[in-house]
């Protein structure tokens, strides 16, 4: 089993992970579970599997009691997070009680909030399931949920207390989900790390015939890239906005799809639109163009036609009008705050020296229509995540 220590929030949290190290994982989450008097496990219904090992390690040590929930962004809201908190009372939580969030992203979202909100703040343990949320959603101490008008509105700070992964989890992610997590692994490179470029094609190439060597790789990129960033602004209000790359119209996507758009996908195709506007800017030179339609074709995003091309242009306004980063920068009515990059790994600097600057509402929709008339050709096969061996 390895380990890193990550800076979060200031607090140096383990971040335990290898191939086949379950056993492992449990005796660390036992020893973390012995002043708890319940550990509550909100796991995605997807990973039932995975989730039974856990379950069966923890509950020797503690009382353990589980509930399920089903993964999507129209059940990233509130009103679960409420059920999650009305189950843990129900059960008898009190403040030593341990929430441990077992799925993706999401589900790391909702129990991540509720703990945070269960006794103004309980301990949170992260056992990500999937790409996204191991390589990058556990990397923060964010925890946010959407509302009606838009995606991740409501939400607060809370860091975890371990984070632990087996990779072979991330084998049994459908095939045609793996680049949500290997999305955020291009935004890194083409945003923070551009000098892992060649490590990040060789990982992507690696998947099929060394995926234990590939995933270690994607990981560390992940790593690698947040590290800096979350020692000297782990609440991600300054220099770490540079995260948000893609994301504004990643996450207009996204939400207005309802969900028909996986996240990584639609990052993929909000950092094209965010490319082209900084392109169109005379930030960006054509062969930083380039560079995006390279790395993001790898991620075979679907075709336009079923896409954004295929979402309300009104309702992507609407969206977009309701940022969540609305309010770091002065932005008027009819603009959106982005972040752009003059180059790989440099960032177009706004008002107190934020990554974020101000984009008219009309530049950034005429640069979602070209970018999908041109949408990035896939450059050769993603290979399936088969054969892993053990580490």
């Amino acid at each position: 089993m390895l380990r890193q220590q990550v800076s979060l929030d200031g607090e140096d949290v383990p971040y335990l992970y290898g191939v086949d190290v379950t056993e492992d994982l449990v005796a660390a989450m036992a020893d973390l579970a012995v002043t708890a008097d319940l550990v509550l496990v909100v796991r995605d219904r997807q990973v039932t599997e995975h989730a039974a090992a856990v379950l069966h390690g923890v509950s020797e040590t503690v009382r353990v009691a589980t509930m399920t929930v089903d993964a999507g962004e129209q059940r990233k809201t509130l009103s679960l997070v409420e059920d999650i908190v009305e189950f843990a009372i129900r059960q008898g939580a009190s403040r030593s009680t341990v929430v441990v969030a077992m799925g993706g992203g999401m589900v790391g979202n909702v129990a991540g909030l509720a703990a945070a909100l269960l006794f103004r703040g309980i301990r949170l343990v992260h056992l990500p399931t999937t790409p996204i949320a191991a390589f990058d959603s556990v990397l923060s101490v964010k925890q946010a949920v959407n509302l009606r008008g838009g995606k991740n509105l409501c939400g607060t700070y809370h860091a975890p207390s371990l984070i632990a992964c087996d990779l072979r989890w991330l084998t049994t992610v459908p095939h045609d989900q793996i680049l949500t997590g290997l999305a955020e692994m291009v935004k890194n490179v083409l945003a923070v790390v551009p000098e892992r470029r060649l490590d990040l094609e060789r990982a992507l190439g690696g998947l099929g015939d060394a995926p234990a060597t590939a995933l270690l790789d994607l990981l560390d990129i992940g790593c690698t890239a947040k590290a800096p960033y979350l020692r000297t602004d782990p609440r991600e209000r300054h220099e770490a906005l540079v995260f948000e790359y893609g994301h504004t119209m990643g996450h207009a996507l996204e939400f207005v799809s309802e969900g028909r758009i996986g996240h990584g996908e639609a990052i993929g195709w909000g950092m094209l639109v965010a490319a082209e506007i900084s392109h169109s800017l005379g930030h960006l030179d054509r062969d930083g163009l380039a560079l995006h339609h390279r790395l993001v074709g790898r991620l075979h995003l679907s075709p336009a036609s079923t896409g954004p091309g295929a979402l309300d242009p009104g309702r992507i306004r609407t969206v977009l009008a309701r940022d969540n980063k609305r309010g770091y920068l002065s932005c008027a009515p009819d603009e959106v705050p982005m972040v752009l990059l003059k180059a790989p790994g440099h960032v177009v600097t706004g008002e107190r020296g934020r990554p974020l600057v101000p984009v008219p509402m009309d530049l950034a929709m005429s640069a979602l229509e070209t970018v999908v008339g041109t949408a990035p050709v896939p450059s050769g096969t993603l290979p399936r995540l088969e054969r892993l061996g053990t580490s």
